[in-house]
């Protein structure tokens, strides 16, 4: 059946068409044509001309659109977000799907020092074997196949056990990242439970002094805690000094602090014993009193948050055993010098033969062989050599770059770059406390009539139950 024609599309509709479709991405903007345009057109400008204006007007739009791609190519924005003392707090994943992830070598594992390390003794090594082998007569005739089918033996064992220590070791990250954001959540609760039972300030703002005193002290004491060697680790005093003079402690409380023994996150225990007694007898404001079931659940916070520091001292202290990372470790690193020296034979092996070759095919040194094999084999040894080259730089690389992140990944506290933000994670929560006080004060302040109605309802509930006791005295009467 034929279609039976469409009526003519007004302006209106070419008008509506335009504006659904301003502004809807991936959709190129459409020229509408109506007939009398079309009439117009005709009897105004030749058809040569009205071809010329259109393909005009695309040459210029497909310029355009260069140019702002060339503009967005150029355009480098930033890729790491990072806090005050230079850590990293995050990063542009969408820039790691496109070649720009290959500028950002520089900010990767492979500029860290073990990994930079192993590729210098990895490169002298395999130097000094393709210098002593350069100079061994007929080179070229030496077999490397054991060093290489011993390299590849140990490979199965590394593999295996890099493999399941890596996931281990991301393992635990994630669960030492949980754990301390869970004790800063448990802080926030804390003080949200202590705006509700109608704390004084003074007495909220004590316990919030304390709360993040706490925390400033627990990410000094955790990271002194996975530091064998005490010379390197961070002076509590100095962090004492810095709390006084912002006035989370007081010069009583750093003496108190300093009669603990040297415990593993001691200091960070006796703050949170302060803060069970003030939890467990608040002041509050005149006229409220604290039920016992929001009592019970204010002090029942302040455990969830002595029970996952311990948690997180659980899985601080407890590291991996020693014979299973020192096993690892030493298989990796024999794994590289062996792969250095194999790779460095056949380097040596390779420059020999390129040598004699070339020597044969400018006829300084008599063969049998045609030129052409000469030159097959003279390029074989040219891509031999580069092939070692690649490997004998790339491979002990990536090996100590997955234990490094390993390692990274188990011990995540410091002041290094890679590490935890988590004085930024401290100061954030400082900083919510706050707006909590403020918004509560305001809420407060211009709701007064809701305050009194709470009131009233707390008067009339003691008055209810006071009234229920004199009929219960009466009863027993």
């Amino acid at each position: 059946m034929s279609q039976s024609p469409q009526p003519p599309a007004s302006s209106d509709d070419y008008e509506e068409a335009a504006s659904l479709e301003e502004g809807v991405p991936l959709i190129s903007k459409k020229v509408f044509f109506s007939e009398e345009d079309a009439q117009d057109g005709d009897d105004s400008l030749p058809a040569m001309s009205k071809t010329s204006s259109v393909a005009s007007a695309r040459l210029r739009k497909a310029a355009s659109s260069v140019m702002n791609y060339a503009a967005e190519a150029t355009t480098q924005p930033p890729v790491f977000g990072t806090s005050d003392n230079n850590k990293l707090l995050c990063y542009d994943h969408d820039s790691l799907l496109t070649s720009r992830a290959l500028m950002l070598v520089g900010c990767s594992v492979f500029c860290q020092k073990p990994v930079l390390y192993t590729l210098a003794y990895c490169s002298f090594i395999a130097a000094s074997a393709a210098l002593g082998i350069f100079f061994i007569p007929l080179a070229s005739k030496m077999d490397i196949q054991k060093f290489e089918e011993f390299g590849n033996f140990l490979k199965f064992f590394i593999i295996f056990m890099l493999g399941i220590y890596v996931q281990q070791a991301f393992k635990r990250w994630w669960w030492t990242v949980t754990t301390f954001e869970k004790i800063l959540i448990g802080i926030r609760q804390l003080v949200f439970m202590l705006h509700t039972i109608q704390t004084t300030p003074q007495s909220r703002k004590r316990i919030e002094s304390y709360c993040i005193a706490s925390g400033y002290i627990l990410n000094v004491e955790v990271r002194n805690t996975q530091i064998v060697d005490k010379t390197r680790h961070v002076d509590l005093h100095g962090v004492y000094s810095w709390l006084v003079a912002q006035g989370m402690l007081s010069e009583e409380d750093v003496v108190q602090l300093g009669h603990n023994h040297a415990d593993a996150l001691c200091n960070t225990r006796a703050i949170w014993s302060w803060i069970g007694e003030l939890v467990s007898q608040p002041e509050v404001e005149e006229g409220h009193n604290v039920v016992p079931p929001l009592l019970v659940r204010t002090i029942m916070m302040c455990q969830a948050c002595i029970s996952e520091i311990e948690s997180l001292k659980m899985n601080i202290t407890m590291q991996t055993p020693f014979m299973y990372a020192q096993l690892l470790a030493i298989l990796v690193h024999v794994n590289n010098v062996i792969l250095s020296l194999s790779c460095g034979m056949a380097l040596g092996s390779s420059l020999s033969e390129i040598r004699r070759r070339k020597e044969q095919l400018d006829g300084e040194r008599p063969s049998q062989l045609r030129n052409v094999t000469l030159m097959g084999q003279f390029y074989e040894a040219i891509q031999t050599l580069g092939v070692q080259l690649v490997i004998v730089l790339l491979s002990p690389m990536l090996y100590i770059a997955f234990l490094h992140i390993a390692h990274i990944l188990c011990y995540p506290f410091g002041d290094e770059s890679h590490h935890l933000p988590t004085e930024t994670l401290i100061e954030r929560l400082h900083s919510e406390l706050n707006d909590m006080s403020d918004n509560r004060v305001y809420f407060r302040a211009k709701h007064a009539q809701f305050k009194s109605q709470q009131q009233k309802k707390v008067k009339d509930s003691k008055g209810r139950k006071d009234a229920d006791d004199d009929d219960d005295d009466d009863g027993d009467a």
